[in-house]
């Protein structure tokens, strides 16, 4: 029980931290990428010409974008279901075994989780998608240390098409590991990939936040707050913020609008029980 309640708190953490992800609904999906090629054929797109009904590559690659929807949307299980078929049809596609490590994860299935990730990367050891959920799924499983080589690798292939996702989740893990020198690092590196990364922004706003380096924290914020709606993230974010640099007005204006636009936020009730730590 004492492990299902750690792994339930981690999971809970890994929630919040890709909370303002989710929040902002900026179509980012989560801190995992959730691929659209399997073996270099575009999940979703039309059967090639000539293939046949009954061709069991096209038929696992249609299970597996059904499977990838649903868990965009939080279907869990319909996903799994799906996920499930297209390995059953294909063995050997290896975006279906990440994809289904990545839902046995989200089910706390650690153990079985980590045989689907090591088969997917087993089947296709050089893609950057798998390395960078792989990475992801250690870092959310108590391996944050060991995850760092794994986002390193995703950005080092120069076909990555999102590496300000896999160093942004550097950033993130190396925060677990108390390190924010290096977890800087990696923030600053995917905004240079992606200047309009709204996560790098969000954890370096409050990186410089908790470390009193206000200028800097404000900095990022007014970056952040540019591009993106109004969320409980970014909220909670600017009230604290107003607060530490002893600006009541911004700081109840933020307030008033969490309250009222997000009042069952997890947010304003860390506002209502005066916990401007979190």
């Amino acid at each position: 029980m004492k492990t299902g309640r750690i792994l339930a708190g981690r999971r809970r953490r890994a929630a919040m931290a890709c909370a303002f992800v989710l929040a902002t609904a900026l179509g980012l999906g989560g801190c995992e990428t959730v691929t659209t090629t399997a073996d270099g054929v575009q999940i979703g797109k039309a059967p090639v010409p000539g293939a046949t009904q009954g061709d069991a590559k096209q038929r696992a690659l249609a299970r597996l974008h059904l499977a990838t929807g649903y868990y965009r949307d939080g279907q869990i299980p319909v996903a799994l279901q799906d996920v499930r078929r297209a390995i059953a049809v294909d063995p050997d596609l290896a975006a279906a075994h990440g994809l289904y490590g990545l839902i046995l994860m989200n089910l706390g299935q650690i153990d079985t989780a980590d045989e689907e990730f090591q088969r997917a990367l087993e089947l296709d050891p050089k893609s950057p998608d798998l390395q960078n959920n792989y990475g992801w799924f250690l870092c959310r499983t108590g391996r944050a240390k060991d995850s760092i080589a794994w986002f390193d690798k995703a950005v080092s292939n120069r076909l990555y098409q999102t590496p300000a996702r896999a160093l942004q989740n550097a950033g993130i893990c190396l925060l677990e590991l108390h390190d924010s020198t290096r977890a800087e690092q990696y923030f600053l590196r995917a905004l240079r990939y992606d200047a309009t990364d709204p996560v790098a922004k969000f954890q370096l706003s409050q990186m410089y936040l908790k470390e009193g380096r206000l200028g800097r924290a404000q900095f990022y914020y007014d970056l952040l707050v540019r591009s993106v709606p109004p969320n409980p993230e970014t909220l909670w974010l600017g009230a604290r913020l107003a607060r530490a640099q002893h600006d009541p007005t911004t700081e109840h204006r933020d307030e008033d609008e969490l309250l009222g636009k997000f009042p069952n936020s997890p947010q304003a009730d860390a506002l209502h029980h005066g916990r401007f730590d979190d």
